[in-house]
């Protein structure tokens, strides 16, 4: 593959720059990924390859090229070379020593191969991240791997295996201070009870999991959408997605607005943006109004946001 009529390889001139013009490039390439998968897919893997010669495969730089490019990968369906990218920043992350950045990645490993189908190299991946996450010596650690690992053994079909781990993660959230994988671990066991149709223990599980996740956590929304179908005595399926985010839309804004001038608010979501029907209690002044629109605009992008990074 050349570059123009230069006949020259791919970021071929590299070793001629400065490391921090390098560097500059390498974080414009990503940036630029991030917005076209497929092209950023084409763009990041020689430029990995490139930097992995110029700067060395341990380099930051380096790093956060492969990191992209695994994404880049999941996006455009190269489910294959994901994982065989992630398998060279972990390993670059063990001879590093650097034992959290690590761990992380072996959990993003063992999702990577459960996506590409290879079921028992992810669960091995699992089995063999419990001492990384002995050497972290933090329950959350502990937790974040035993709901994965749950998870994956469910989708595997081995119930008793993926409830214990399941409980264990909530046994060992508990333990820590982490109320997010308290959240995460709980709904994700409530879930399981539900599918397995036990419905008064998987209530009380997700609400217990609603009520230390923030409303716009992703897991949130899924819990809460789950409580319908759960109610109704179903083992499959949820409740309408759309109002249960609607919900939780309208509990993350009326705590951020004014209560003596709020009557009510109705919240729905049409065409993928929320709709807003503010009722006011009384007549506003014209700063009221204004200061209500601007609440309103950054509640929504801070929603938003929130659902975004949660996932």
């Amino acid at each position: 593959m050349a570059t123009g009529d230069t006949g020259e390889l791919p970021f071929s001139a590299l070793d001629r720059l400065p490391d921090e013009v390098v560097e500059g490039i390498a974080d414009t390439a990503i940036e630029r990924a991030g917005r076209d998968h497929v092209l950023g897919k084409a763009v990041l893997g020689p430029l990995a390859d490139a930097l992995e010669e110029r700067l060395g495969p341990d380099h930051q730089a380096t790093l956060n090229v492969f990191s992209q490019l695994a994404n880049a990968g999941h996006d455009a369906g190269d489910e294959a070379g994901r994982v065989e990218t992630i398998k060279k920043v972990l390993a670059s992350y063990d001879r590093q020593g650097r034992e959290h950045d690590a761990f992380a990645t072996a959990l993003a490993l063992a999702m990577a191969q459960d996506d590409v189908g290879d079921t028992a190299g992810a669960l091995d991946t699992y089995a063999r991240a419990q001492t990384r996450a002995d050497r972290l010596g933090r329950p959350e650690y502990h937790a974040q791997l035993l709901r994965n690992w749950g998870l994956a053994l469910a989708a595997a079909d081995r119930p008793a295996e993926a409830e214990e781990r399941l409980r264990a993660a909530v046994g060992m959230a508990d333990l820590g201070i982490d109320h997010e994988i308290l959240g995460r671990s709980r709904i994700a066991l409530g879930l399981f009870l539900q599918h397995a149709g036990r419905f008064d223990e998987a209530r009380h599980v997700v609400e217990a999991g609603l009520a230390t996740l923030d409303v716009a956590h992703p897991d949130a929304i899924t819990g809460r959408s789950h409580l319908t179908a759960i109610a109704a005595g179903q083992s499959c399926g949820c409740g309408d997605l759309q109002d249960t985010i609607a919900d939780a839309f309208r509990e993350f804004v009326l705590g951020r607005l004014p209560g003596d001038l709020l009557d009510d608010l109705a919240v729905t979501v049409r065409d993928g943006n929320f709709a807003v029907d503010v009722r006011l209690s009384r007549e506003p002044a014209e700063a009221e109004i204004e200061h209500l629109n601007q609440l309103l605009q950054s509640a929504t992008a801070e929603f938003r946001g929130r659902l975004v990074a949660g996932g």
